[in-house]
């Protein structure tokens, strides 16, 4: 009895394996040796072994292929396939490459019904007893933002948790701060760049300008450059001084717009309100600042006939038009 037993339970095991290698049989015959997909990797994972990579993926449901590389027992989870991405498909000695269709979803066990979102993954909750699964946040997903280029990436980019990409602005753009995104805890991108269209803005040195022909008063105007990441013009030279003229007179001419300046904490000390630092270069007109009614508290700057360029101190409460500035840094 205890032989019989002992010989039923070795057929079921026996009969698993062959089905579980019956199952397996399509995913392996359709590796891709010396082949790895570059550019689209949303997490790795050190010391997996080959199948544990397959069945990451397919608890991830943004996972559509997998780079692995035997040497090293080193996986990657990728976002892409090779059918869309195939100028990115290269030859890498020591890599397999493979597709998450070409494997049996029973792999993935209970997860492989789960209906976690695109930017989830299917896990055990390993602090109950009871079968039980949840879906966590796995990546931030493709950052998808006006004039924004992904491409060329490095190595070592990724979209998962924690990750980080690099990219840059495409041709007609401004680029404004280093070109990385990091994948934030809440599957959120945190972006340290900025593209902003040549056609509206104009470069100075390290700096771009933008005239708003909206006429605001003096505080809405700083909201209003706020919101856009930037603050109203501050002018320190002579030569900036023109260049902002020469810019607003390219198309208008004739208005008067505010910039950055204020006395509004102490009358007759002049500050930029971004900075707080004093106003060490000015080019008033006339007898300006003269306060007229008491009330003339923000820096108006002219560009029209012989005031082009000039300053003059006016109630902040003045709907006029604005410029705002931005830096590269």
């Amino acid at each position: 009895m205890w032989m019989f037993q002992t010989s039923k339970a070795l057929w079921l095991l026996i009969d698993l394996f062959v089905q579980c290698s019956s199952n397996l049989h399509p995913g392996f015959s359709r590796l891709e040796q010396g082949h790895r997909l570059d550019g689209s990797v949303i997490n790795s994972f050190p010391e997996f072994s080959f199948l544990d990579c397959i069945t990451e993926c397919l608890v991830t449901p943004r996972c559509a292929s997998v780079n692995y590389f035997k040497g090293a027992n080193f996986c990657e989870l990728n976002y892409k396939r090779k059918q869309t991405a195939y100028i990115q498909f290269t030859e890498s000695p020591g890599w397999v490459y493979s597709e998450k269709d070409h494997w049996p979803k029973e792999l993935a066990g209970d997860c492989s019904n789960s209906n976690c979102s695109l930017n989830e993954k299917c896990v055990h909750d390993k602090y109950r007893k009871e079968t039980h699964l949840k879906c966590v946040t796995s990546d931030c997903g493709i950052p998808r933002r006006q004039g924004l280029v992904l491409t060329p990436t490095k190595y070592e980019d990724a979209i998962g948790i924690h990750r980080r990409i690099h990219a840059t602005c495409s041709v007609g753009y401004f680029q404004l701060g280093s070109g990385r995104l990091t994948c934030q805890l809440n599957g959120e991108w945190k972006y340290d760049i900025l593209c902003e269209e040549k056609a509206e803005w104009g470069q100075y040195q390290d700096h771009i300008y933008r005239l708003f022909l909206d006429n605001l008063p003096w505080a809405d105007a700083e909201k209003q450059c706020e919101g856009i990441n930037g603050y109203r013009a501050e002018i320190g030279s002579p030569d900036e001084n023109n260049w902002i003229l020469n810019f607003i007179q390219n198309s208008h001419p004739y208005v008067s717009v505010w910039i950055g300046g204020n006395d509004l904490q102490n009358e007759g000390t002049f500050i930029w309100s971004r900075s707080g630092q004093a106003i060490n270069w000015n080019n008033w007109s006339g007898s300006n600042p003269d306060d007229t009614d008491s009330n003339e508290n923000c820096i108006e700057f002219y560009t029209y006939s012989t005031y082009g360029g000039k300053w003059n101190d006016r109630s902040c409460d003045t709907g006029i038009r604005f410029v705002c500035e931005k830096d590269f840094n």
